[in-house]
């Protein structure tokens, strides 16, 4: 049996066992599944965005073709190097061919070339998919759950020591507690805070400290409501709207890395409610709101980012998001762009 502690979990992430040709990512905290999952896919193949190295199937693909995953497995490398194929479930849900492949792995009686490493969210313990990967000794069952404040701190400390900077006592106190939740909406308020404070190239050698007015500055529940303007729009649909809003908020000081920051929280938070199933309790539970006009627009947004359309959406926002990172083009732009990619779409949806 391979079930590994929240201590041990990263450290056989980052140096995954050839024994192991399939793992199941999950839990609660989406945010760190997908960062989990996406360094477990850079240990074992040596480009996870290489189509012809890694296969990316859904729960409605193997609906549509309930051998596809078998297939997938089973198929040689064209280039002779790792093979992986990855999936996203949304819980128990179009589960069967994965279950299917780890029975017959522990059998002996499955011919794979490829790793697999499966995404879904909170799964009970007597489920079906943690029933068959925990007890397996070709597979492995990784659970997610939200970071506390401490282990947050140590992300903290580590990403700030890198430019060169330590937390006060007072902002690390009043600071950390706001991280809990979910991993990558705390590495995105690490990162807002880093590009606020600059990176050590671009600042004195005596500011290394953040100071309790720094965090103030920069806290993540500033300014929702006017955050709240543009992303509700642009998960909508309404082009003009979301423009106008981006382009206001911009014009009274809005950061477009804060936007999308937001934006990728409503999408998480979306993720979030889908894996527990979707009804009222799983909007309790994400924090959704639950009355008035807010909440009938998180329903219906509930509708129309599901599946391959919000994995989607995911992507782009993560591609915007290094491109800020890495490109010379201005970061309003490369938000403003993305803004009204998936506003598009989510007319389109709408039609």
């Amino acid at each position: 049996m391979v079930k590994p502690s929240p201590r041990d979990a990263d450290a056989r992430i980052a140096r995954p066992d050839p024994a192991f040709k399939a793992y199941l990512i999950f839990g609660p905290d989406r945010g760190l599944v997908h960062e989990r999952a996406i360094t477990l896919a850079r240990a074992l193949v040596p480009d996870p965005n290489d189509p012809f190295a890694v296969t990316q199937l859904t729960e409605e693909d193997m609906k549509s073709d309930p051998a596809a995953l078998a297939d997938a497995m089973a198929a040689m490398s064209l280039t002779g190097s790792a093979r992986l194929v990855r999936v996203r479930l949304s819980g128990e849900t179009g589960s069967g061919p994965v279950l299917e492949l780890v029975t017959a792995l522990e059998k002996g009686l499955a011919q794979v070339e490829a790793c697999l490493i499966v995404e879904s969210g909170d799964l009970t313990p007597r489920g079906k998919l943690r029933k068959i990967f925990e007890p397996a000794k070709a597979a492995m069952a990784i659970a997610c759950y939200p970071d506390s404040a401490q282990s947050l701190g140590d992300i903290a400390t580590k990403m700030l020591a890198e430019e060169g900077l330590t937390l006060t006592a007072a902002a690390r106190s009043a600071w950390l507690p706001r991280l809990e939740g979910d991993r990558a909406f705390a590495r995105g308020e690490i990162e807002k805070l880093l590009l606020f404070k600059g990176l050590q190239s671009q600042r004195s050698d005596d500011d290394t400290l953040v100071e309790l007015s720094d965090i103030e500055m920069i806290a993540a529940d500033q300014g929702d409501a006017e955050l709240d303007a543009i992303i509700g729009p642009v998960l909508d649909g309404e082009l003009t709207t979301a423009d106008s809003a981006y382009v206001r908020a911009l014009g009274g000081g809005a950061s477009a890395v804060g936007v999308l920051r937001a934006l990728q929280r409503r999408l998480d938070q979306i993720g979030s409610v889908h894996a527990a199933g979707g009804d009222e309790n799983a909007m309790l539970r994400s924090g959704a709101p639950r009355y008035g006009p807010q909440a009938a627009q998180f329903k219906r947004q509930l509708g129309l980012w599901r599946g391959r359309r919000l994995d989607a959406a995911r992507q782009l926002a993560f591609d915007a998001e290094r491109a800020v990172k890495r490109s010379a083009s201005p970061a309003d732009t490369l938000v403003g762009e993305l803004l009204l990619r998936l506003a598009r779409g989510a007319a389109r949806m709408r039609a």
